[in-house]
Order: C-alpha cells, then structure tokens, then sequence
C-alpha cells in the first residue's frame, strides 16, 4: 500500500511538473520572441553610421543593411546581409542561382555593384541565371560557413563558388574560431553534445543566449578590408587543417541543400613577373589545399592566376593593390566562370560535379607555422611578411623595376645568424599595407623599389630559423625620420639594427 502511494505521488510529482515546465515553455516562448529568434539567427542590424561594422556573435562583425560608399564606388546591402538587390525568395521556379563565397577581392572592394564577377558571368548568362555574393570583406571560411547556415541559404542557391582564401591564410592577432561562437552548437564537444539534447527548450535557448552567446558578441568595429589588427601573434587566422575542414564543409552543406560546389583559386599581383619560387609563398600551401578538395569531390577548379598571366596586362590594370581585382580583373574573372558554366550546361541543369577521387581529408601541415615542415630556407623577395596580415607586394632586387628605387646598407654587428627581412610601409598607418619588402641572407646592402610611394617609414624582421615567416620572427620597429622618396629614387639608406634606427647618408 505504501509502495503504491509512493509511485502515485511520484507520478503527480512529475506531472506537476512537467505541466509547469510546458507552461514555462510557452510563456518563455511569448515573451522573448526577439531574443529566440537572434539566438538562431541574429538579423543584420540597420545603422546609420555605416562606416561601422556592428559586432555579430555568430560572424564577429557584419555589414548593415542599405547603401555604402567605398573606395569612390557605392554599394547596396539588401536585408540578409549581403551586396546586391533584394532576392526574390521564394526562388522563381525554374530559376538558377549560384552563390559565391570569400572576402573582400570576391565582394568586391573598389567596384561598382555591377562590375563584380559575380555580376559579370551574370550578364553573359541566360536569363534564367541570377548571380549572387554571401563574401564580405575580411570574411574567412569559418565565417562563410555561419553565414550561409544563418541568412544566405535562403537564396536556395543551385551552386556555391567558393572562393575562401585570403582571410583564412592571413597571419593575424586573433584566431577565428576562438573568437565565434559556434552557430548552433560547440562545434564537435561534449558540451555540444549536451547542448543539442536540450536545444529544443525554449527556456535552454534563452538561458544559452543570456549566458553564453550574447556576451560573446564582438563590439562594433571599423574592420580594415584586407589587414588585420597589426599585431600579430604568428598563426593564421584559420589553422591549415581547419581550412581543409572548412572546405570539406561547405561541400557538405552545398550537398545537403541539393546544390554543387565549385572553386575560385584567386591571384594577386605576385602571380605576374618572376617573384620567386611558389613554395616560398605563404598562400601556396592553402591553394593546394583548396584544389586538392576539388579533386576529392570532382568539383570545377576557376584558377584566375593563369587567367590573369595570359591577359598580358600589368598590375595596375589588374589590382586596385596587392590583392584586390580591379574592375578589369573582375571582368576576366566573370568571363571566364560564365564560360565554365556555359561549359557545363548549367543554365540548363547540367552537372559541375563528377569523378571526384574520393577518400579522407588528408592530415596537413603548415611549413609557415609549424617548424618541423618548415621549407628550411628564407623566403623569397615579396613573400608574405609576418606580420602584414595580408598579401605583401612585389619587391626586386633591382632598384630599376617597380618605380622609386631605394638602395642602402643594413648594420647589425650583434648578428648571429637567420635572414633579415626589411619592409617599406605609410606612416601613420595602424595597420600599414607592405608597399615594398626584400630579404637578405645576411645584413649587407639592399636594393627595392617602392613604386610611386613618397613618403614611407621601414621595419625590420629576423628570421632566426631561415624558415620563412613565422611566429618567431623578431620585429624591430625603427626609429628614425620618414623616408622622403624622389622620382629618382633614395640612395644611402642606413638600416641601423643595433641601434634600431633610420638614417640617410
């Protein structure tokens, strides 16, 4: 009898309170309508200042909705946070989309709404074809993959372009998935794992949102288009290996929404003029990487270098800068991806996959990072420095190439051993792009030339392993009065590591 009477009041019990849990839900529910939906997908938010970009847990930053004014170019933002008009959703039946993804050289900087690549192929296609943009300036792979998860999807896109690789390979003072918080779950943790079993709680969302997510929200920031914060910290913003994965992803998630995946291997201006050897570029390995997947899912490959090598065009024709197309170069690029797809039939429902190779994602290691796969010797002149966060320039030994030449002597009685690296940057710049850069064996004369720059200071790096750029470099910031260069150039420089400083003759 007592048995009974136990069992009975522990039935009422958890019926007491499952009733009140289910009241709880649904008043939860009611009352923080706003705060549920943000914690799926937070909406862009519309700002009046727009030369902020507001801070976002799942994506660190974002652009706002509505028009902008860049470069001397304007540009339109639409209400799911990408560049363009306003996509017709539910998609059009019979309407064919195809969705690119990557950072500012595939959003755009610096040309008009219609001058992107995108946009271009768009025009060469059949009416039935729209081209649309998920890239937004500084973006990596991490931040693709949440973008499309939370907004971009709905597009219903047919085929991804994905284009992710500068932002992943920057070196940089933050990496990425350190700073996100993962979009719908720890990533692969037994916290996620937790996580999941009570994500359809109501109560659970709003207690995660409060607790967790919100505060993890990057506070709106003016986010530089190609650099990162300057000061870095000798890893890549996205981990070579977790670039591999990323991509490995965005497969998956083109699969899973009955779409095809294709990539862009985008150039920059080393890829013209004999700069060196591939291996001693810090973009090389991350390439490899991204052909590599293609292969493994027989994906399409747009390999722009090539195409740009073959045009016989100069950089200045070709980029704004060290890495971003110029109008011009995007157009080479939308030519040539509308004759890809024109290739493949696609307009019509033709296929951009097929004999993929299969297997594994392969294990990879970092020769940039990891010292042990290090290429042993130090880079090349115009490899990336360590501490640009993006694509350093061209630099020549002879001060004839390239515009203002610079010639001088680098003193370093306390040397030991390892390359010297010496970089040409802007004043007053807090995160300076390398307009001229050159390594030495050893200190000694040098020689480079600074293009049509005035006035620049110079920093100078260590590379104590001779393994390229890398963590342990040693950055010597050099104190001394600006450079002002002449059309014929700046002879007598003195480079004074001992005493870190800057003179002329």
């Amino acid at each position: 009898m007592a048995q009974g009477s136990l069992l009975t009041r522990l039935l009422f019990t958890a019926c007491t309170f499952g009733g009140l849990w289910l009241l709880g839900e649904g008043a939860v529910t009611f009352l923080y309508a706003a705060e549920l939906e943000a914690y799926e997908a937070p909406a862009p938010e519309a700002r009046d200042d727009a030369a902020n970009m507001p801070g976002n847990p799942y994506l660190i930053y974002e652009i706002p909705p509505g028009e902008r004014f860049e470069q001397g170019v304007t540009m339109h933002m639409n209400s799911l946070g990408l560049r363009g008009e306003e996509p017709v959703m539910p998609k059009p039946t019979g309407t064919r989309r195809f969705l690119t993804t990557g950072d500012s050289s595939v959003f755009g900087f610096g040309v008009a709404d219609d001058e992107v690549f995108h946009m271009v192929a768009d025009a060469q296609l059949p009416d039935n074809v729209e081209g649309m943009t998920a890239a937004i300036p500084g973006y990596s792979s991490f931040q693709s993959i949440n973008l499309l998860r939370m907004r971009a999807l709905e597009t219903e896109p047919d085929l991804l372009v994905v284009a992710n690789l500068w932002s992943d390979n920057n070196f940089d003072g933050f990496v990425d998935k350190e700073l996100l918080a993962s979009f719908g779950a720890y990533e692969q943790s037994f916290a996620g794992s937790i996580r999941n079993l009570f994500a359809k709680s109501a109560i659970f969302r709003i207690l995660d949102w409060r607790l967790r997510v919100r505060d993890s929200a990057v506070n709106a920031q003016e986010v530089s288009w190609m650099l990162g914060s300057g000061d870095q910290i000798g890893l890549r913003r996205v981990a070579i290996q977790d670039y591999a994965q990323n991509l490995e992803t965005l497969v998956q998630i083109a699969l899973d929404h009955d779409a095809e995946v294709m990539f862009v291997v985008l150039s920059n201006n080393e890829d013209l003029g004999d700069t060196g050897p591939l291996e001693r570029k810090a973009w090389t390995p991350y390439r490899n990487v991204m052909r590599e997947t293609a292969a493994r899912h027989g994906a399409q490959v747009l390999e722009v270098p090539p195409l740009f090598q073959e045009s016989g065009l100069d950089k200045p024709t070709l980029f704004l800068d060290e890495m971003h197309p110029t109008a011009r170069g995007h157009e080479i690029m939308g030519l040539a991806l509308a004759d890809l797809l024109e290739e493949r039939n696609w307009a019509s429902g033709g296929g951009m996959m097929e004999g993929g190779a299969g297997g594994a994602v392969p294990t990879y290691r970092d020769p940039f990072v990891d010292k042990e796969a290090s290429p042993g010797a130090p880079p090349e002149p115009g490899a990336m420095s360590p501490g640009d966060g993006g694509v350093g320039p061209a630099a020549s030994g002879d001060p004839n190439v390239g515009g203002r030449p610079l010639t001088g002597t680098i003193i370093f009685e306390g040397y030991e051993t390892g390359a010297v690296l010496l970089d040409v940057i802007p004043p007053d710049d807090p995160n300076p792009q390398v307009i001229a850069s050159v390594s030495l064996a050893a200190p000694g004369d040098f020689a480079m030339a600074c293009g049509e720059a005035e006035t620049v200071i110079m920093r100078a790096y260590l590379d104590l392993d001779n393994n390229g750029p890398d963590g342990t470099d040693v950055r010597i910031e050099l104190k001394g009065p600006m450079l002002t260069i002449p059309e014929e150039g700046l002879q007598g420089i003195v480079v004074d590591l001992d005493a870190r400083t800057l003179s002329t003759d």
